[in-house]
């Protein structure tokens, strides 16, 4: 007698690598979506830390290069290519999620006007774009994300706005969730 499976064996064999296939790959996905948001958010959080450090230092982000203030990865604004070494630190960046331009960044030194004092802050804002879709979708929706694009600093002009949020730098401010 010959030893080896039957056709039916092996049919059901595959039939049940199927069926947890089909339970398992979704899992993956949102294993991998949620990953995503922590890193989102712990990059947010050490952007707003190197931000406030090289603030602190230098006393102002004039003539400062993104790669001068913090080793986050961020994008330029006019794509998803990496900030270079000639983007200012004044001009607007994307932090990225899931590899697309997700929360926009921009940095504003201390200025002194006829109303007061409007201290140095960062900027941040929804890309129009990717607001809502896929993992900056979920991403924005995360309560520490939320906290930081919804914030407000006394003083500070926050322009159109649109949802922008800010955070004076150097103050007691700082978001853990």
């Amino acid at each position: 007698m010959k030893k080896g499976f039957t056709m039916i064996e092996l049919i059901f064999v595959i039939v049940i690598l199927g069926i947890l296939a089909s339970v398992a790959i979704p899992r993956l996905a949102a294993t991998r979506t949620d990953a995503e948001i922590a890193t989102t958010v712990a990059n947010l959080r050490t952007l707003l830390n190197d931000v406030a450090s090289y603030y602190a230092v230098k006393g102002s982000f004039t003539g400062a290069k993104w790669q001068d203030i913090t080793n986050v990865p961020l994008l330029k604004l006019d794509g998803n290519n990496p900030i270079d070494d000639y983007n200012k630190a004044t001009n607007n960046a994307f932090l990225a999620a899931d590899g697309k331009k997700c929360i926009a960044i921009r940095l504003v030194n201390k200025t002194t006007t006829a109303t007061g004092t409007v201290p140095a802050h960062i900027l941040f804002g929804k890309d129009s774009g990717n607001k809502t879709k896929g993992v900056c979708g979920e991403v924005l929706k995360a309560d520490a994300v939320k906290a930081f694009v919804e914030a407000k600093a006394g003083g500070v002009e926050l322009g159109d706005g649109k949802g922008d949020g800010a955070i004076a730098i150097g103050s007691s401010t700082t978001i853990y969730q």
